[in-house]
């Protein structure tokens, strides 16, 4: 007779295993931004145009020229609103040619 092992008897379980808890997830969603463009007395009025021409996704010439008209009368515009990264890039662009700008939440 040749000997055989035998199975490791373990007790059988009494309840049904616990399931872990799943990570939960939070998405927190940015709220849009604000580009501000405000007035200096160096840039002229062509400058400005067409840096926001150049700056702002799909910004006409004749919106442009109201944002111009807009920074001289009141001192500063919204050129923008939208997802903080494009307003940051946005902003960016405008103040290349020294232009003073600031990106705040669009409350």
């Amino acid at each position: 007779m040749m000997w055989m092992p035998q199975a490791a008897t373990a007790p059988l379980p009494t309840s049904a295993p616990q399931k872990t808890a799943e990570p939960r997830v939070t998405v927190r969603w940015l709220p849009p931004h604000k580009v501000i463009v405000h007035n200096n007395d160096h840039n002229t009025y062509e400058q400005v145009i067409g840096i926001l021409m150049r700056a702002v996704p799909g910004m006409t010439i004749a919106e442009a020229i109201e944002h111009a008209h807009t920074i001289d009368e009141s001192g500063s515009t919204v050129a923008y609103r939208g997802m903080v990264d494009e307003a940051e890039t946005i902003a960016a662009k405008i103040r290349t040619i020294g232009i003073t700008v600031t990106v705040e939440p669009d409350a």
